[in-house]
């Protein structure tokens, strides 16, 4: 064979196992959360990890990954199943949510053999990766929003939105997550940040809903009833939110009280608008899907860590046609790839980037 030909036979295997090896990337991801398919009585948390679900999705086909999603359904005991049955599967990376910090506690007791994994959304403390770094875990790293920052924003909207309107004392229900995951924690950080500077707020009754529509509906019910001087409502998720406002107006009150949540949810049969609603961390679990695809292509130039990302924005006019698109489970039309460290041209992961992808 002449030499020209051999090098060329050489160079174009070369190329191909190397686009396979790219184009091979398999992750699994355990979503805490409901998939739509499961009956809407059942899901009273909202449908914020649906959509973090589909735009990953999104985010996969246009890197050429194959993503497994498979969905605890809030069920604590199915989410340490999915995580034993996904390190048998040994995927080239396993994403994780420390829901309740029951994965990091479990991953603490198991082989995980030596599966990457990389944790989003909800991350363990620093005490506890370093234990499951000592354990012989390997956290390659995490993507998280700013909660605390998130939790602080949607109370000074919330105060601006009730400042505007009225001139009478205000006096603040906080309906919080749970007691121990991050978002939660450091959402209610946030509040009480706020409130520390703002002496004008009075934080009349805080408690837990556990994300529930249903619960933030009872508790409302109650608390409205116990202190009816209650005129702002701080919500730790939009499906709280959504549940107060329905005991709102039930009690005719819908008028007098401010209510604002986080997630960029829409209402169940848009029965209800909330005052404010902050959100944008819903598509980091494409961002997610993006720095594994970088990392696989070459962890030597794009190593993966732990970062948190500021990306929570109330929700506007100007941010509108993206939250429109993610309720309408509609981002296909965006090229996720261009957000990727392998593109020449590459931009920016941010919703303002986002947005222009859109039109």
């Amino acid at each position: 064979m002449p030499l020209f030909k051999l090098y060329r036979l050489i160079t174009y295997t070369c190329l191909l196992f190397s686009s396979y090896s790219i184009n091979a990337l398999e992750i699994i991801f355990i979503n805490p959360g409901f998939s739509n398919s499961i009956e809407a009585e059942s899901n009273k948390t909202g449908d914020f990890w649906f959509h973090v679900s589909k735009i990953m999705q999104n985010a996969a086909t246009d890197l050429d990954v194959t993503l497994t999603i498979k969905y605890a359904n809030r069920n604590h005991i199915l989410m340490k199943e999915l995580i034993q049955q996904a390190i048998n599967d040994k995927p080239d990376y396993l994403l994780l949510v420390n829901e309740k910090n029951v994965t990091s506690q479990y991953l603490s007791k198991i082989d995980s053999n030596k599966v990457p994994i990389y944790f989003l959304l909800n991350r363990p403390s620093p005490a506890s990766l370093e234990q499951l770094q000592k354990n012989g875990v390997n956290v390659v790293g995490s993507i998280t929003p700013n909660n605390r920052v998130a939790g602080k924003s949607l109370m000074q909207q919330l105060y601006k939105k009730f400042t505007n309107k009225t001139k009478t004392p205000a006096h603040t229900l906080a309906l919080l997550g749970d007691y121990t995951t991050p978002a939660s924690t450091l959402r209610t950080q946030g509040l009480m940040d706020f409130l520390v500077q703002t002496s004008k707020v009075t934080l009349t009754a805080k408690e837990v809903a556990n994300w529930s529509e249903q619960e933030g509906y009872i508790k409302t019910m109650a608390y409205m009833q116990l202190a009816p001087e209650i005129n702002i409502i701080w919500c730790a998720n939009d499906a709280i939110a959504f549940g107060a406002k329905r005991a709102l107006t039930q009690l005719n009150k819908q008028s007098q009280v401010i209510v604002g949540g986080i997630n960029w949810d829409s209402a169940p049969n848009n029965a209800y608008t909330l005052d404010i609603s902050i959100g944008g961390h819903v598509l980091l679990g494409a961002h997610a899907i993006i720095n594994l695809f970088d990392n696989h292509t070459d962890l030597k130039h794009w190593p993966l860590f732990h970062s948190t990302n500021d990306i929570f924005q109330p929700l506007n006019d100007t941010n509108k046609p993206l939250y429109n698109a993610i309720n309408a489970n509609n981002l296909a039309e965006i090229d996720f790839s261009q957000f990727s460290k392998t593109r020449p041209d590459k931009v920016e992961f941010t919703i303002e980037n986002l947005l222009l992808a859109l039109e």
